[in-house]
């Protein structure tokens, strides 16, 4: 059967280039993708900063019952468990240290205190450790005595450089500079507690003891160390894990059903080959063995050919993750051949699944009528497609019905996309069904606009409805996933930059080139003359509470009313935000079931759980988030206490900006700008969703598109003898185009109205989530979209038309299929 198979092959190059070519595509992109999976999963954080301790001791940056939410701002320990962490036998010293971002002489440092030096350990060359609030030790080279400008979480000031360290192992991930300890925890903002505590090892140490002394903590050793040294890198992962397996997982999916359309309409059109080898005696094991086989080749050949462009593209996706902030700049492409393997092994199942059913249908037709099954086309639905149809739209209409029910846009968002997929699988099973209804529904117009090559091209489509929808498959696949993929992204931009812009009626904003601002800038700014009113607006999160299972987004709103910000307020009042208060956007006060001035739990970003009160709700959630926070109820669990952006309203804008931009030296970095604008902490998404939604969607659209011309072309070719039989029996060469063109207008018409309508059943419950209107559908990629997909399907009909027609009919009718 090998052999056999070989020889069919090569004997049908044209039949099964489509799916080499399908194959290829499927292995380009699963390459790709997954090799951002596993760079991801195997990308550790180096141990620098703490390689000189035996352990380190930190909090869990995660929470919930089975620590599955990663918590947005940096959890820490009690400094009181240093003592008793030193305490215990083995261990020789236990050291807190924390991290303050700051510049010092221009320069990007991390601050901390000196008694930490010894983690690495730093070493001094030269000078001496500092002793007071305006001294400092560096982690680099730089000359002794020197004042220079220190920018922290304080205004800059000037200090001297006592000292210079070296460390004994390489630092390369940041720039230390050393404090007192005193000063490095006054600048941190969160006194009595740590980021991570150090622990130097004696003789007898054992890791198990510490962690028995440890409580709740963590005990971090080897190359776990690094966990505690870069916490962001672990947020980044929980980040891009689920995004990188998702878009792979639905690059899979696209390639599963194009590689499946392709290899069983390759079968369904050899139906008269095999009936014929059933009646020389091949047994319906042999046509089993020798499909299967044909198909193996054929995914092992194109897979395989897709591997080194796969990886070419994965190095590029991987610069470009690195280049948008999505991945941390120490993230390593690791390219082995575990996604090769992968890739294959995926591919040749996957055709082998593609030609399981097709073939056992064929290879079951008894001998003595296989001829004439092969002549026709089979009944309109079998078993399988209809149990596999009516599974996917049970799985479609509960997700539908939560994204229609719910009122969170987090909710209709998460499942618009699998709502469209789950019908994108219905359509395949069922497409027979919609070509029938189809056609019973245009025969009648058709027939009235071309009494000729309309009526023929609705009878066409009414008697083979598989054809059509085999035809019309991948025209829907391309149109529902990109505009779902494309268009759910440009709603929630557009809706969340409509209440940005109607929230902010400021006429100056101030931010930070770097991490921040210090909050003594706020006082400054309400100082400055001219200045009417300013808030700052600080991005942050809230740990699962307030009835959500996840993260919540969060602002820190210093100042309460004022900077011509406007929340939409409905009950309340931001004036009393201070103290304990918070104030609630509607969904998540209607989640909650909270009002004005009942008392809540809430868990603050770093994982400590409060009680907040209820000052105010807000409708403009999409612009704040789902909570603003007194600056009193956050302070001290913040990962720094840096404000995000000043808001200013004024009534004579560049006259203030000028006198603002004097405050420059004091804030190094500060910028002010005329346009008010602030971050949130659902920004990074937005912007990964940004750069990731029309990347995958150009992918997307490249693969379906392959699947579009092949599928038609496979379908055109074979209609050779057909279209001679009409000649021969009396139809012109003029009304045979004209079938052929209405036939087109017919795939295209049904391919693209039942992408849309699967595209609006995703996109309409989202965008009725987030404000109560219609999707954002910018006019360029949704003409790009529907015209690129109609031009490809057009083309790839009427071409090959045009070339049968050019051959004699009595000759074209005696042509081998």
């Amino acid at each position: 059967m090998l052999r056999m198979a070989i020889l069919s092959a090569r004997g049908r190059l044209g039949t099964f280039t489509g799916a080499l070519l399908a194959f290829f595509a499927a292995s380009v992109l699963a390459t790709a993708w997954g090799m951002q999976l596993e760079s991801i999963l195997r990308t550790h954080a180096p141990v620098q900063r703490y390689a000189g301790a035996a352990a380190v001791v930190s909090a869990q940056q995660t929470v919930g019952a089975d620590h599955g939410v990663l918590l947005g701002e940096q959890a820490r320990v009690s400094a009181t468990l240093t003592t008793r962490l030193a305490a215990v036998p083995g261990v020789r010293a236990a050291i807190g240290d924390v991290s303050v971002p700051a510049r010092l002489g221009g320069a990007a440092t991390v601050a901390h205190g000196w008694s930490s030096a010894a983690l690495t350990p730093y070493v001094l060359i030269a000078g001496r450790p500092p002793a007071g609030p305006n001294e400092v030790v560096t982690g680099y080279p730089a000359p002794l005595g020197a004042r220079l400008p220190l920018a922290s979480t304080d205004p800059t000031a000037a200090v001297t450089v006592v000292g210079v360290a070296r460390p004994r192992h390489p630092v390369t991930q940041q720039r230390a500079i050393f404090l007192t300890d005193a000063e490095a925890t006054r600048l941190a903002g969160h006194p009595g507690r740590v980021d991570a505590i150090g622990v130097l090892a004696a003789s007898g140490f054992d890791p198990a003891r510490l962690r028995a002394a440890a409580g709740s903590a963590q005990v971090l050793t080897g190359a776990a160390r690094g966990r505690a040294e870069y916490p962001e890198l672990q947020k980044t992962q929980t980040k891009l894990i689920p995004v990188t397996a998702a878009f792979g997982g639905l690059a899979l999916f696209i390639a599963m059903f194009v590689v499946t359309s392709t290899m069983g309409l390759s079968i369904q059109q050899r139906e008269r080959e095999i009936a014929l080898l059933r009646a020389v005696a091949a047994t319906p094991g042999q046509i089993r063995r020798m499909i299967a086989w044909e198909a193996g080749l054929v995914a092992l050949i194109g897979s395989a050919a897709g591997i080194w462009p796969g990886t070419v593209l994965g190095r590029d996706l991987a610069h470009a993750l690195v280049r948008h902030g999505i991945a941390p700049p120490n993230f390593e492409l690791h390219t082995d051949w575990l996604p090769a393997a992968a890739v294959i092994g995926c591919s040749v199942a996957t055709a082998l699944l593609a030609v399981l059913a097709a073939g056992r249908r064929a290879a079951k037709v008894p001998p003595t009528l296989a001829l004439t099954d092969a002549a026709v086309e089979p009944r309109l639905l079998g078993p399988g497609r209809i149990v596999g149809g009516l599974l996917a739209i049970a799985g479609a209409v509960p997700l539908f019905a939560v994204a229609t029910t719910t009122t969170t846009p987090e909710t209709a968002a998460a499942t618009s996309e699998m709502t469209a997929i789950m019908l994108v699988v219905a359509v395949g099973f069922l497409g027979p069904v919609v070509a029938h209804v189809a056609a019973r529904l245009l025969a009648p117009p058709l027939a009235a606009l071309s009494p000729v090559g309309g009526f023929l091209a609705s009878a066409n489509l009414g008697a083979a409805t598989r054809r059509f929808s085999s035809a019309s498959t991948p025209l829907v696949l391309t149109v529902a996933l990109s505009c779902t993929l494309l268009f759910s992204t440009t709603t929630i931009e557009h809706a969340t930059t409509q209440e940005r812009r109607a929230a902010l009626t400021g006429q100056l904003a101030v931010t930070s080139a770097g991490p921040g601002l210090p909050p003594a800038a706020l006082a400054d700014v309400r100082a400055t003359p001219g200045v009417r009113s300013a808030v700052a607006l600080t991005s942050t999160t809230l740990g699962p509470s307030l009835g959500a299972g996840d993260t919540v987004p969060a602002q820190i709103l210093a100042g309460g009313q004022g900077g011509g910000l406007d929340v939409g307020l409905i009950h309340g009042s931001l004036s009393a935000l201070h103290g304990d208060a918070i104030a609630l956007g509607r969904h998540r006060a209607d989640g909650a079931h909270a009002h004005v001035g009942e008392r809540v739990q809430v868990m603050l970003g770093d994982g400590t759980l409060t009680h907040a009160t209820v000052v105010a709700i807000y409708r403009r959630d999409l612009a704040f988030g789902d909570a603003l926070l007194a600056p009193e109820l956050a302070a001290g669990h913040q990962t720094t206490p840096l404000l995000g952006t000043v808001l200013i309203e004024t009534d004579h804008p560049a006259a203030v900006a000028q006198r603002l931009e004097a405050l420059a030296p004091r804030y190094p970095g500060m910028r002010v700008s005329g346009r008010a604008s602030f971050a949130t902490a659902t920004d990074a998404d937005q912007e990964m969703n940004r750069w990731f939604g029309p990347q995958f969607v150009a992918e997307i659209f490249a693969f379906t598109s392959i699947a579009v011309v092949n599928t038609l072309l496979m379908i055109a070719l074979r209609r050779r003898r057909e279209l001679a039989l009409m000649r021969l029996v009396g139809a012109t060469p003029r009304q045979v185009r004209s079938m052929a063109r209405w036939e087109a207008v017919l795939i295209i018409t049904i391919g693209l109205g039942t992408g849309l309508a699967i595209a609006a059943t995703a996109l309409l419950p989202l965008s009725h989530a987030l404000n109560g209107g219609l999707p954002y559908i910018p006019l360029r990629p949704f003409a790009a979209i529907l015209g690129g997909t109609a031009l490809l399907a057009l083309l790839a009909l009427a071409l090959p038309t045009r070339r049968m027609l050019r051959a004699r009919p009595v000759e074209a009718i005696g042509v081998g299929e």
